[in-house]
């Protein structure tokens, strides 16, 4: 079971893999994660139909990261990018437990109302605590005023 960032479009995904020189520290006795905050340390990447998802989508990439400020307003920019090829994406947190009875929460909001704070607080949700909830950003392209 697990935390699951990822999005769903009806074009494909294009693959944002990890920095070459990018690295990952643990120390256990701490507790502690350092992966140098950098902010292309992240990695968008590929992957086939999500069973547990309650999309009509067909592509689908996972979100690999841990969340910063510019993390999220680069994912705003990969966003910005794919919706060129499509009128919208859907941007999920979802908990994967094999469990196919999970409550829906789903928020339209236009690419120029998208925020790093909305895509912060999207990675923050507790997906995990009961009942348990998935929830999607459906990001369209459409016109603000």
């Amino acid at each position: 079971m697990s935390s699951v960032l990822l999005f769903a479009s009806d074009a494909p995904l294009e693959e944002c893999p990890y920095p070459p020189d990018f690295s990952v520290h643990y120390n256990i006795d701490c507790g502690t994660v350092d992966d140098g905050s950098a902010d292309d340390g992240f990695a968008i990447l590929p992957v086939e139909k999500v069973l547990e998802l309650q999309s009509e989508k067909e592509y689908f990439a996972v979100l690999e990261w841990r969340c910063t400020q510019g993390r999220a307003e680069k994912v705003i920019e990969y966003l910005k990018s794919h919706l060129k090829t499509t009128h919208e994406v859907e941007f999920w947190h979802v908990w994967q437990d094999m469990d196919f009875d999970h409550r829906l929460r789903k928020i339209e909001i236009p690419l120029c109302g998208l925020t790093a704070e909305d895509i912060q607080e999207l990675d923050q949700l507790e997906v995990w605590k009961e009942p348990v909830v998935d929830y999607c950003y459906v990001i369209t392209r459409g016109e603000c005023v």
